[in-house]
């Protein structure tokens, strides 16, 4: 495992990018490098009480984050959190999105055959949504056909490695 002053020198220099890249504003790269770092110092071997003080100090730091972050990013966390407060507004495409993986049922409507998607209530479907049109598509079969698939594809990887 890390030594604590490895620990501390490794999280400096995951902390100074996400700060400066969620200064930009961008905060979805920021949320990713900070998750990637933290993940790899976890698979150095990261004890377990040092990991529940990173989180602890990342929860105090919680609000301040939330306090620097423009109103725009907080508006995007408040609908990712509960999109059902702006139905038609910044909540739609993840309620369409949802209606879509739902309809789908155990079996989906078939090839092409999807209401929400070819009906345009699903925007950007084929980069953003495609897994609520697959999910209509193809249903729940489908889907667990498609994990398997990744599944695979991760473990072939990983013998490869």
């Amino acid at each position: 495992p890390p030594r604590p002053l490895e620990t501390l020198v490794a999280t400096i220099l995951i902390v100074v990018p996400v700060f400066l890249v969620a200064r930009q504003p961008d905060l979805g790269t920021a949320l990713l490098i900070g998750s990637s770092g933290f993940a790899v110092l976890w698979l150095a071997g990261l004890r377990i009480r040092t990991t529940f003080y990173l989180i602890l100090t990342a929860s105090a730091c919680a609000p301040l984050f939330w306090m620097l972050m423009k109103d725009y990013q907080r508006q995007r966390v408040l609908t990712l959190l509960n999109p059902e407060s702006d139905p038609l507004g910044t909540g739609y495409h993840i309620i369409q999105s949802k209606i879509a993986i739902g309809s789908g049922g155990l079996y989906g409507k078939g090839w092409l055959n999807g209401t929400q998607s070819h009906l345009e209530f699903l925007p950007a479907r084929s980069t953003d949504f495609i897994f609520a049109v697959f999910s209509e598509e193809f249903g729940l079969f489908g889907i667990i056909f498609l994990m398997a698939i990744y599944l695979f594809i991760i473990i072939r990887g990983m013998q490869i490695a």
